[in-house]
């Protein structure tokens, strides 16, 4: 493809003919292990840390810890506002998650899709035992200011002491209620200003309902016991335990006003009672308490389920061996 057309002589390539099928794209972990093996806190021998890092480290010399997409779908393709990747014929990406962006809001907060509402599922393990607190909407709101943004618009987010603080990662959460006040103007590549109402975002962060679910990303393998309450945690923290958390009753028909409160706004129409107080509820009011929160360790909030065969806590050592498998795997394979 050279600015969006097929160049004349070429083959087709497949599996970019449709691009509804390409989700993202996941590189390697060896930036993150890296991170893990400089990080003082875990028990890791020194002369095992030095081995697996000098090996890491040329990994990533020589980029082999990227996705390298060849052809590049998108060369020479709307090059001024698609300058990172319109001028290289090899299409370069990483997991977006070595930024703190684990959630991938930057696809559906393009204008041009005009979205009325964010289901943002975080999963992150942020914490030192591994649970989210917010970081990636920060980084996703901190990034929508730069040119890099290109044009795209997040609603306020606090930050992450604020998430513990106020328990903002431990129920649902709306960010960006009053759309009045989030008419944002932010800088694009071509240098241009666009003023740009952002989505609702509806968060849903990992919190332990009926299980520790905050296992790290390099766990490698798990039984069905614990792989089954981990879904079933799962469906707790998606549907307030299915409606039925004492509080969260009426979180059914405030999903619905979620995704109905861009509408209200287009249309002038006056919102309905039930959906004042789920906005009351729901909603972040811009209350900030930065201080350093104590260690974030929360407990399940109903009644846990056995999972006597699975390992439930993260331990120090569940990194150590993880990092030891991965490794000894990948020197097999090379």
């Amino acid at each position: 493809m050279t600015n969006g057309s097929v160049t004349e002589n070429s083959r087709c390539t497949v599996g970019f003919d449709n691009a509804g099928y390409v989700m993202g794209t996941s590189s390697s972990l060896f930036n993150n292990l890296i991170l893990q093996l400089n990080d003082s806190s875990l028990d890791i021998p020194d002369a095992l840390r030095t081995a697996v890092g000098s090996l890491l480290t040329g990994l990533d010399r020589d980029n082999d810890d990227i996705a390298d997409y060849e052809p590049n779908p998108f060369y020479k393709w709307n090059p001024t506002g698609n300058a990172y990747n319109a001028n290289n014929s090899s299409l370069t990406l990483v997991d977006g998650g070595l930024d703190n962006q684990n959630v991938p809001f930057n696809p559906l907060i393009q204008p041009q899709r005009a979205l009325d509402v964010i289901f943002a599922n975080d999963n992150s393990a942020d914490t030192p035992l591994s649970w989210p607190n917010g970081s990636s909407l920060v980084q996703t709101y901190m990034r929508a200011f730069e040119p890099i943004g290109n044009g795209t618009s997040f609603p306020s987010i606090p930050d992450t002491n604020t998430f513990i603080n106020l328990g903002l990662n431990t129920r649902p959460t709306f960010f960006g209620c009053d759309a009045s006040n989030l008419t944002l103007s932010t800088p694009a590549l071509d240098g241009s200003v666009a003023s740009v109402t952002p989505p609702l975002i509806v968060y849903l962060p990992n919190y332990p309902y009926v299980t520790f679910s905050n296992q790290p990303t390099i766990t490698l393998t798990t039984n069905n016991t614990y792989r089954d309450a981990m879904i079933a945690n799962g469906y707790e923290v998606a549907t307030m335990a299915n409606g039925t958390l004492e509080g969260y009753e009426n979180w059914p028909q405030c999903v619905a006003c979620a995704v109905l409160s861009r509408s209200f706004d287009r249309t002038g129409t006056e919102v309905p009672k039930a959906c004042q107080d789920c906005f009351s509820q729901y909603c972040w009011d811009g209350t900030v308490n930065s201080t350093v929160p104590a260690t974030y360790d929360p407990q399940p909030r109903l009644q846990a389920l056995d999972i006597t065969s699975a390992a439930g806590a993260v331990q120090s050592s569940t990194h150590v061996l993880a990092i030891v498998a991965f490794v000894s795997a990948m020197v097999l394979v090379m």
